[in-house]
C-alpha cells in the first residue's frame, strides 16, 4: 500500500460531462464511491483534477478522465 502521509496538501475533484461537480475532497484517504446527491451514477466518463503538495514541497497538478463502470 502506498504511503498516504506523503501529502502536505491535497485537493481532488470530479466533474460530469456537463461540468457539474460530483465529488470533492481535501482528504487523501477519502475516495469517490460513484454516488452523487445520495444516488448511484450510471456508467459514464468523468473528468478529474488533482492538486497536491508533497511533504518534500513538490507541487503536483494532474487532470484527466476516469470511467465509471457498473
Amino acid at each position: 500500500m502506498e504511503n498516504l502521509n506523503c501529502f502536505k496538501e491535497f485537493y481532488f475533484v470530479i466533474f460530469n460531462r456537463w461540468g457539474e461537480k460530483v465529488f470533492e475532497s481535501y482528504d487523501q484517504k477519502k475516495g469517490w464511491d460513484g454516488m452523487f446527491q445520495d444516488k448511484w451514477l450510471d456508467s459514464a466518463v468523468f473528468n478529474y483534477y488533482l492538486e497536491a503538495t508533497l511533504t518534500s514541497e513538490e507541487k503536483i497538478k494532474k487532470k484527466g478522465n476516469i470511467s465509471l463502470l457498473r
